[in-house]
C-alpha cells in the first residue's frame, strides 16, 4: 500500500518546489522593477524646478487663467466655444503662459 503513496508525494513535492521558484522569479523581477522605478526617481527633478517658475496670480486665482481671459473682455463669454479657446490659446501664447517645446 505504500507504493501508490510514494509516487504522489514525489509529484507533490515536485510541484510545490515548482510553484516556490514561479513565486520567487516574480519576487525578483518585481524587485528589480522597484529598483529601477527608485533609480529614475531619484535623477528626477522636482517639478517645480522643470517648470522654472510658480504659477501666475492669473493661474492660481480662485477661476484660474480662463477665468481672468474671459473677465478682461465680457464679449469674449459671448463667443462659441471653439473661437473662446483659440482666442484663450493667443492670449496664453502673448502673455507667456505656455509651456515651451524644450
Amino acid at each position: 500500500m505504500s507504493e501508490p503513496v510514494a509516487p504522489l508525494v514525489v509529484i507533490l513535492l515536485a510541484s510545490v518546489l515548482g510553484l516556490l521558484g514561479l513565486v520567487f522569479a516574480i519576487l525578483v523581477r518585481t524587485a528589480a522593477r522597484v529598483a529601477r522605478i527608485e533609480r529614475l526617481l531619484a535623477g528626477e527633478r522636482p517639478r517645480e524646478e522643470v517648470a522654472g517658475t510658480s504659477p501666475s496670480p492669473a493661474e492660481s486665482a480662485a477661476g484660474g487663467a480662463f477665468e481672468t481671459f474671459l473677465s478682461e473682455d465680457p464679449a469674449r463669454r459671448e463667443l462659441p466655444k471653439g473661437e473662446q479657446f483659440a482666442a484663450y490659446r493667443r492670449w496664453r501664447q502673448a502673455r507667456g503662459l505656455n509651456w515651451s517645446n524644450s
